[in-house]
């Protein structure tokens, strides 16, 4: 009895050893198709947002495919859903007839992925995107931003979505500038010292000729580094 017990408990230990074995090859293979489908759909958000010109119904619906079979997957990514979150934007941009719905949509991907991880400041400044699109610069807007800057004050998305903001309601004289002018001097520096948001920060300012008025402010730094970076 003693021998057929050990050789039952050595035959189930082996089937242990294998069925986790069998577990682990099941999960690297979803991992790497879940990644790859995850790194495809980010060099394509790249792409566009050096060239929106390139982003077309076709490829955002293609995006959108890919990111569900990652969520398939992984359903409790916070990254993916937030990508997922970034494509429902563009198709926005591509599909203006759809643009309410595909923002609707946007906003729970958004929800999604702050549900999973509040503390993710791409998230927050994705409602915030969100909302700015609508027109809707009301109080939940502000809210959005500010739980942006609260989880991510040296995120280079909070640096860059301010400069965008703060620069665009100053090109366009709105009331709306004496809400994020404090905000907008703070993340001006820190922004173009950020080799993550440089780049986006310094074609803000460009984009709306804000560098004379950027200047001044950085003339009262005493770090020159961003005054540097920006060519004052």
């Amino acid at each position: 009895m003693r021998r057929l017990a050990q050789k039952y408990t050595a035959s189930a230990l082996r089937l242990v050893i294998a069925l986790l074995a069998l577990w682990g090859i099941v999960w690297s293979a979803q991992l790497f198709v879940a990644g790859n489908a995850y790194y495809s759909v980010k060099n394509t958000l790249e792409i566009w947002q050096n060239d929106p010109n390139k982003a077309s119904l076709q490829k955002a619906e293609e995006a959108l495919v890919k990111i569900d079979n990652a969520l398939s997957y992984f359903p409790d990514n916070a990254l993916y859903h937030q990508i997922k979150g970034q494509i429902f934007e563009w198709l926005a941009f591509v599909d203006r007839n759809a643009q309410s719905g595909y923002f609707t949509n946007a906003n729970v991907s958004y929800r999604n992925s702050i549900h999973l991880r509040p503390n993710w400041s791409g998230s927050w400044i994705g409602l915030a995107t969100v909302k700015w699109k609508k027109q809707q610069l009301d109080e939940q807007f502000y809210e959005y931003l500010n739980m942006a800057i609260k989880v991510g004050p040296q995120d280079a998305i909070t640096h860059v979505f301010i400069i965008e903001y703060g620069f665009a309601m100053l090109s366009a004289r709105d009331v709306q500038f004496v809400k994020i002018r404090q905000n907008l001097k703070q993340h001006l520096p820190l922004g173009l010292i950020n080799p993550l948001s440089r780049k986006q920060v310094i074609s803000a300012i460009e984009k709306y000729n804000a560098k004379p008025t950027a200047c001044t402010w950085l003339n009262t730094y005493e770090d020159k580094g961003p005054h540097k970076v920006l060519g004052c």
